[in-house]
């Protein structure tokens, strides 16, 4: 089995087993889990989004109302997720940050690149979930980030919901470009907080007195 296929059969296979809860539940079970996603929890927005797409393609859904369902919900969960982490975590943060001078730099450079990374992270799984509570709680500016996951939230629902709605039998081509990436962004998510968690709360090193 080539690596195409493969990555198509689990993507079929993970539709498969999502679509008696939108038999059920229906846009709604799209609503929800593109919400939750924007404030840190791991439910399959995105491939809900590419069934409820598919289901639009073979005259079930209405691709407007679908396109439009994952819009709002996701660009409502990312909100709150940056406010989850600007004014919850965000103090947390600098109670336990003895490092002032550390944190202040971190909120720098997140203002100054948050942008690019957001619109990076609406692509791939760990970033997805967790980017907007850092963008909050590094303090990153309001319409910064407004501007980014507004962007963000269009190329994505763009990309998933309009790709697979034209492409239909053919929406392997999205899979074959985005799924290879999953498991690196997961590992690269876990590096990425562990090295921010070991850079805010380790130690500093004292300087070594070669007089004594």
């Amino acid at each position: 089995m080539t690596l195409e296929t493969s990555l198509v059969s689990t993507l079929t296979s993970d539709i498969a087993r999502l679509q008696p809860v939108l038999d059920h539940d229906g846009l709604w079970a799209l609503f929800v889990a593109c919400l939750v996603e924007g404030f840190g929890i791991p439910l399959p927005g995105q491939t809900l989004l590419i069934a409820c797409a598919l289901m639009a393609a073979s005259g079930k859904l209405d691709i407007v109302t679908v396109l439009l369902v994952a819009w709002i919900a996701t660009q409502l969960g990312d909100i709150i997720g940056y406010a989850i982490g600007r004014y919850g975590l965000q103090r947390t943060l600098t109670s336990g940050v003895k490092q002032g001078e550390r944190l202040a730099r971190l909120e720098r450079l997140f203002d100054r690149w948050g942008m690019g990374l957001l619109l990076i992270a609406r692509f791939l799984d760990g970033l997805r979930q967790t980017s907007n509570l850092a963008a909050g709680a590094l303090r990153m500016s309001w319409w910064r980030f407004l501007t980014a996951t507004i962007a963000g939230t269009s190329l994505w629902v763009g990309v998933f919901g309009l790709g697979a709605f034209y492409l239909d039998r053919d929406f392997h081509k999205i899979v074959d470009v985005i799924e290879p990436l999953r498991p690196f962004a997961l590992i690269a998510t876990a590096v990425f907080f562990a090295a921010l968690a070991l850079y805010l709360f380790g130690k500093r090193k004292r300087p070594v007195n070669r007089d004594a």
